[in-house]
């Protein structure tokens, strides 16, 4: 198993034990091959893109023109390195359809998690998985419940569809309301939306409680979890809902590349769930929407055991960093079990985005109702440091003003 390690300059993480010739993507190659490839653009007309000057440690980030990325839960390290081999690999074969690269990463998928490949919904990241089922659910006046606020790209995808989205207030300490929640269901009620870690708090719903909210649920309605932080979380209470569906609960578990695996712009996402309830999402989903590259990426990224390892360390000193700057700047927040922080900026987080974007980072934008927190995410642990120099500075403004 291959182990990774920060470099000194905090481009992405080399792997241990390896000279740098031998090093899937160091930084002389990155820089020999993304100066050639940014040429090219210009030679051709075009501007060269925001990734073809290196890694962003390698750059002058954190000023106006090339902000610190503060703001959509992304991991700074990008791919795994054989994820990045994987994708170069791939390249032989994208003039081909991608369906017919699908069985592998199903297979995978469905002996890592102990279910039949019949079980696995293959979609472009959770985006699709998520407006996939709001879609199938939603649709003619479907009634759906959910936290407020939690990821609301699935409720929007259930109401452009005609779904009813019921709304259930967080508790007063901000934790997803479960008792609410299950008052709100009714016998018209399609499906029940848990996102845990939820999206923007961080917080998460013991699993205790929610399988016994899920039994209770159980031939009422299906109940989605949305649990895109999965490997993210470390909270003793936590486990997934995955043997649920083992068990034949009508449950969906959706999962997503996107964040701990760094595949975010590549799009792979996936849901576990019953066969049926599978065989009617894929009445809605695009055939071919997750490419050939992407999956061979998922494919190099999934059970890399090392990476998800080094990505959930650094994530969790980074999140220690927000702590500790939120603490500095006489800011509350909550504790959080994902990619992000929750905090309580103090003012409307439109001009507080200002502020930061000033000192070139990027903030997390408003969840109503908290509309003076911001969510956000972590980044290295150098350009966590900048946020907390910047925090600090702009309480200190606030203060001032």
């Amino acid at each position: 198993m291959l182990e990774y390690a920060l470099p000194k300059s905090g481009a992405p993480p080399y792997i241990v034990g390896l000279n740098e010739d031998d090093t899937l993507m160091n930084r002389r190659d990155w820089l020999t091959r993304t100066a050639g490839a940014a040429a090219g653009l210009v030679a051709g007309g075009a501007a060269p893109l925001a990734w073809a000057s290196g890694p962003r440690s390698l750059r002058n980030a954190g000023t106006l023109e090339d902000p610190i990325r503060l703001h959509s839960n992304e991991n700074p390290f990008g791919p795994s390195a054989p994820a990045r081999e994987a994708m170069s690999q791939a390249f032989g074969a994208a003039w081909h359809y991608p369906s017919e690269y699908y069985g592998p990463l199903v297979d995978r998928i469905a002996t890592h998690e102990g279910v039949p490949a019949d079980h696995i919904f293959l979609g472009a990241g959770s985006h699709e998985v998520l407006r996939t089922v709001g879609t199938a659910f939603g649709i003619a006046g479907g009634h759906i419940v959910a936290p407020y606020p939690t990821y609301e790209a699935f409720g929007a995808y259930a109401r452009s569809v005609g779904g009813i989205v019921e709304r259930v207030p967080l508790t007063a300490d901000m934790e997803t309301d479960l008792t609410g929640i299950e008052a709100a269901v009714t016998g018209d009620t399609a499906l029940v939306f848990i996102c845990n870690p939820n999206n923007p708090t961080g917080r998460v719903v013991p699993s205790d409680e929610l399988g016994s909210v899920i039994a209770r649920l159980d031939g009422q309605c299906t109940v989605l979890v949305d649990e895109a932080y999965h490997e993210y979380v470390q909270h003793p209470g936590y486990r997934s809902c995955v043997p649920l569906v083992r068990d034949g609960a009508d449950v969906i578990v959706s999962r997503t590349f996107s964040k701990i695996f760094g595949l975010a712009g590549l799009r792979v996402g996936y849901a576990i769930a019953h066969p049926n309830t599978v065989r009617r999402l894929l009445e809605f989903r695009n055939r071919h929407s997750v490419s050939s590259v992407s999956v061979a990426a998922a494919l190099a990224s999934h059970g890399d055991e090392a990476f998800v390892e080094f990505s959930r360390q650094e994530n969790a000193a980074g999140r220690e960093l927000v702590y500790e700057a939120a603490r500095a700047a006489g800011m509350n927040f909550l504790e959080s079990e994902g990619n992000y922080v929750f905090v309580h900026v103090a003012e409307p987080v439109d001009r507080f985005q200002r502020r930061m974007s000033d000192r070139g980072i990027l903030v997390g934008r408003a969840f109503p109702p908290y509309v003076d927190w911001a969510r956000i995410s972590i980044g290295t642990r150098a350009e966590m440091e900048r946020f907390a120099a910047a925090l600090v500075g702009v309480a200190s403004e606030m203060g001032e003003g």
